[in-house]
């Protein structure tokens, strides 16, 4: 089957696609430049395997919570076909899939300016439909990320991300507040969060950051617009380097500060995807670094208190671009942070997760009393 790629109403490529929602060849390029970014490479030669990745992480993650619920419910084998039935469309990017021959615009389709259903996104929640029609139309068929989460449309149009917390503590949605406030308090461009109860559980709720003009691009697809090299530099560098030649004016900016905010939080979850560039995706102007936005999996959210201990235990974590400490000493301009601001955040910290049920008053306090420990640590 043929399908044309599509970046608002620019015909991109031309691919073929089977039943399953594979891409099976890149038939042709029209407009390179206008492919998901990283696909051309530096020689101007298109790379099919990375277009082809792009497609295929583009959909819901297999270790989503309840994702093979959720999949055995709809009656869906396969992400990839959920996406292809969706048109691959997205809250995030601009980028959809259309049979050849189909005749719909950008206008007709996208979930900016158009209705989308909530029953998808309402499986993630336990919230089955008695007639169990639950149709494709939605983004979050498209939506990254491991915990629970939904889009839903707010009485004024805004179109709102859902998360939910993970089990035992249930902390992410709390935590993604608390970061909010550091970078309120330190002038941080970031999402604002808010947290909320639904049916017994916390949620943390936010506004998109794109909208009909402005689309995400994740820092993965920056890092490998230039083919690092295992024998100069080092992660942080190779990515300012790329950012830079893109012309990303604020990217060391902006990399200062959410390196001090993961300190401060201990955030071992920054990764390549959480973190970015926004980008006029009209005229490829990129616009700025994105602001700050998923920093829940932090500040020991997943440990019981025997674990809440500095320095860490070790265990399995990701890094950003290094290790925590280590992270600090990329910092380049600290002019900008004033601990002063932050006098009373570890009694505000402690309050907020008290609020919720599932987080003991002990582990509360003693995340408290090592938030403050960073942050006196900080910038000494």
């Amino acid at each position: 089957m043929a399908f044309i790629l599509k970046h608002k109403d620019i015909d991109v490529a031309l691919l073929s696609m089977n039943e399953e929602g594979n891409i099976t060849a890149i038939r042709e390029v029209f407009l390179p430049e206008h492919l998901p970014l990283s696909c051309v490479m530096e020689d101007r030669k298109v790379n099919s395997k990375r277009i082809t990745q792009w497609w295929n992480e583009r959909g819901i993650p297999s270790s989503r919570e309840n994702f093979r619920a959720v999949m055995s419910e709809i009656g869906v084998v396969g992400k990839n076909k959920l996406l292809l039935e969706c048109n691959g469309l997205s809250l995030t990017d601009h980028y959809w899939i259309t049979p050849e021959n189909d005749t719909r615009k950008w206008k007709d389709v996208n979930f900016y300016e158009n209705e989308f259903d909530k029953g998808i996104g309402g499986l993630f929640f336990n919230r089955k439909k008695q007639d169990k029609k639950y149709d494709r139309n939605t983004p979050d068929i498209s939506s990254d990320g491991n915990l629970r989460k939904r889009w839903d449309i707010e009485n004024d149009g805004s179109r709102i991300l859902v998360k939910a917390g993970k089990s035992p503590y249930m902390q992410e949605p709390v935590n993604e507040v608390i970061a909010a406030i550091i970078c309120e308090r330190l002038g941080i461009p970031h999402v604002k969060y808010r947290m909320e109860w639904e049916e017994g559980e916390p949620v943390s709720k936010c506004e998109n950051m794109t909208d009909l003009n402005t689309e995400f691009i994740e820092a993965i697809r920056v890092y490998y617009t230039k083919e690092p090299s295992y024998f100069a530099g080092n992660k942080y560098s190779h990515y300012c380097d790329c950012a830079h030649r893109l012309g990303v004016k604020d990217n060391i900016e902006m990399l200062d500060k959410m390196m001090v905010l993961d300190y401060l939080i201990l955030n071992h979850d920054r990764h390549f995807k959480n973190f970015g560039i926004l980008r006029n995706s009209q005229t490829l102007d990129i616009v700025s670094a994105a602001p700050i936005f998923d920093s829940g999996s932090s500040l020991f959210h997943e440990d019981g208190i025997a674990a809440i201990t500095l320095p860490e235990k070790p265990k399995m974590r990701t890094e950003c671009f290094d290790t925590l400490d280590n992270q600090l000493k990329l910092v380049k301009d600290w002019s900008w942070f004033d601990k002063r601001k932050l006098e009373d955040l570890p009694l505000v910290c402690k309050d907020l997760l008290l609020s919720v049920p599932s987080v003991e008053k002990n582990r509360a306090e003693k995340i408290a009393a090592l938030l403050e420990k960073r942050i006196q640590a900080c910038n000494q």
